[in-house]
């Protein structure tokens, strides 16, 4: 048993590129209602798209990760 601090840090490092790839299609996405000449699609894709980023860069990979390794074994 190796403990919730290798268990995340093996998880991040086996998954991260794959999140953060899926991340940047879903928000590249949604940034192309930015093109449509109406502005409430245009507002709507910049905000998705800000949220998908927010997610995928900042509470995916840091703020879950640093959760886990804190919580540690009450996390599962």
């Amino acid at each position: 048993m190796h403990g919730p601090r290798h268990g995340a840090r093996t998880g991040l490092s086996a998954t991260g590129g794959v999140i953060t790839s899926a991340g940047l299609v879903l928000a590249g996405t949604f940034a192309a209602l930015g093109s449509l000449p109406l502005v409430f699609a245009a507002q709507l894709g910049f905000a998705v798209a800000f949220g998908v980023l927010l997610d995928t860069m900042i509470v995916r990979s840091v703020l879950v990760t640093a959760l886990t390794v804190d919580v540690g074994r009450w996390m599962w």
